[in-house]
C-alpha cells in the first residue's frame, strides 16, 4: 500500500473513490466556487472602493448627530422596526449605519445622514453591498449564510481530496507545481488546475476552516481551547445587572463613556433589547481595524461599566487560531500588498473552477457528446 501511494498513486483504490467525490463535488459547487472567488477578491478592496463611492460626502465630527437622533429619525422613518445594532459614522464611511430587526432572525441595514441622523431615501441597494451580501448571505439572509458555510466546507473537502489527487508519484512530484506551454491545450489545463490547486492549497484550505468556524463560531472554539486554552480571546461571560433600571441613559453618554475608557474609535452598539438593560460597546484600536478592539459592556440603566474584553490581545496559541480565522480571510490587515495576493488568491477559485469544468467536458462530456450526435447521424442516414 505504501509502495503503490509512493509510487504508483493512480493504481490507489482510494485514491479512484476520491477522484469521484472530487469530480461530482466540484461540478455541484463550480458555480459556487467561481463566485465566492470573485466577490471576494472585488470586497478585498472594500474600503478603497467605499471610499470612490462616497465621494464628495465628508464627515464633520463636531457637527455629526447624536446617537440618539439618529437612532430616533431610522425608527421614525421604519415604524414597526427595533434598532438592534448602530454603526457611527467615521472618516472612512461618514454615514451612520442600522440594523433594524424587522422580525425574529431577519434585518434590514439602512444607512443615515451623519449631521442629521435621517435615513437617505431608499433606492436600490449600492453595488458595493450587493456584493457583500452575496458573498456572506449569497442575497439570501440567513438561510443563505448558512447554506455558504455548508458550501464552504465542501471547499475544504475539495481541498483535501484535491491534495490527495495532486500527488503524482515520486519520480513526477516537481511536475504538479508547473505548466508545461508546449503541450496541447488540454494538458496545458490539467497542468493549471494542479499547479493552481497546489500552490493555493493552504489558503482554501484556510476559508474552508473559517466556514466551519463561522457555521459553528461555539463548538470550535471550544474545541480549540481544549487543545490549547484561550486566554486574550475567551469570551468573558455575559454580565449581569443587579438591579435593572426601569429605562436606560441616552445611548450618547454611553457612547461618551466608552470614550473615556478605551482609547480609540467608537465604532459601533449593540442597543440594550429592553429598557435598562446592558449595551456593548466596540471601539477599535485603530480606526478600521476590527481585529483589534475593545468591547465594553455597560448597565445602560447606569453606566456602570461591567466588564471589557480586549479582543485581540493573544497570550496563548489558542488565542491565535480563533484571531486568525477573520484576518486571514478577509486579507484586509496587513496593508496593499497582502490585499494584492488575497485578490489574486480568490481569483484562483474561478480559475480552478473553469479549469475542472474543462477537465470534465475532456474526459467524460465530449465522448458523451459524440456518441450522441454519431448516433443522431446515423439515425438520420
Amino acid at each position: 500500500m505504501l509502495k503503490a501511494l509512493l509510487h504508483a498513486p493512480r493504481k490507489i483504490f482510494l485514491r479512484r473513490a476520491l477522484f469521484q467525490i472530487h469530480l461530482w463535488l466540484g461540478v455541484l459547487l463550480s458555480l459556487y466556487v467561481a463566485v465566492i472567488g470573485l466577490s471576494g477578491s472585488i470586497l478585498v478592496w472594500e474600503d478603497e472602493l467605499r471610499k470612490v463611492s462616497l465621494h464628495g460626502v465628508h464627515f464633520d465630527p463636531a457637527h455629526a448627530a447624536s446617537v440618539d437622533t439618529a437612532i430616533e429619525q431610522t425608527q421614525k422613518r421604519y415604524p414597526g422596526t427595533r434598532a438592534s445594532y448602530v454603526v457611527l459614522p467615521s472618516e472612512g464611511d461618514p454615514r451612520w449605519g442600522m440594523y433594524l430587526s424587522t422580525s425574529p432572525g431577519k434585518y434590514r441595514y439602512v444607512y443615515a445622514d451623519s449631521t442629521t441622523g435621517v435615513p437617505f431615501p431608499e433606492g436600490p441597494q449600492p453595488l458595493l453591498d450587493r456584493v457583500q451580501d452575496l458573498h456572506v448571505n449569497l442575497l439570501a439572509g440567513q438561510t443563505g449564510f448558512v447554506v455558504n458555510c455548508v458550501c464552504g466546507i465542501g471547499l475544504l473537502v475539495l481541498a483535501m481530496t484535491g491534495l490527495i489527487l495532486w500527488w503524482p508519484g515520486l519520480r513526477q512530484w516537481k511536475r504538479g507545481f508547473f505548466i508545461s506551454l508546449r503541450a496541447r491545450w488540454r494538458r496545458i489545463n490539467y497542468d493549471a488546475h494542479n499547479a493552481v490547486g497546489i500552490w493555493t492549497l493552504l489558503i482554501v484550505s484556510w476559508w474552508g476552516i473559517t466556514a466551519v468556524y463561522f457555521l459553528f463560531p461555539k463548538q470550535v472554539t471550544s474545541a480549540i481551547n481544549a487543545v490549547s486554552p484561550l486566554k486574550g480571546m475567551a469570551e468573558p461571560p455575559a454580565p449581569k445587572i443587579a438591579h435593572p433600571q426601569a429605562a436606560s441613559l441616552p445611548m450618547q453618554t454611553i457612547v461618551d463613556l466608552a470614550r473615556k475608557t478605551s482609547p480609540g474609535h467608537v465604532s459601533g452598539l449593540f442597543l440594550p433589547a429592553t429598557p435598562g438593560a446592558t449595551v456593548s460597546v466596540d471601539v477599535q484600536r485603530t480606526p478600521g481595524d476590527f481585529t483589534h478592539r475593545d468591547q465594553d459592556i455597560f448597565d445602560s440603566g447606569t453606566g456602570q461599566l461591567l466588564s471589557q474584553w480586549h479582543y485581540g490581545q493573544n497570550h496563548s496559541l489558542g488565542d491565535w487560531i480563533v484571531w486568525l480565522m477573520y484576518p486571514l480571510h478577509f486579507g484586509t490587515l496587513w496593508g496593499t500588498s497582502v490585499k494584492v495576493a488575497w485578490c489574486l488568491l480568490g481569483l484562483s477559485l474561478p480559475i480552478l473552477s473553469v479549469t475542472g469544468l474543462l477537465m470534465y467536458w475532456n474526459r467524460f462530456l465530449s465522448k458523451r457528446w459524440r456518441s450522441i450526435t454519431d448516433g443522431t447521424l446515423s439515425h438520420d442516414q
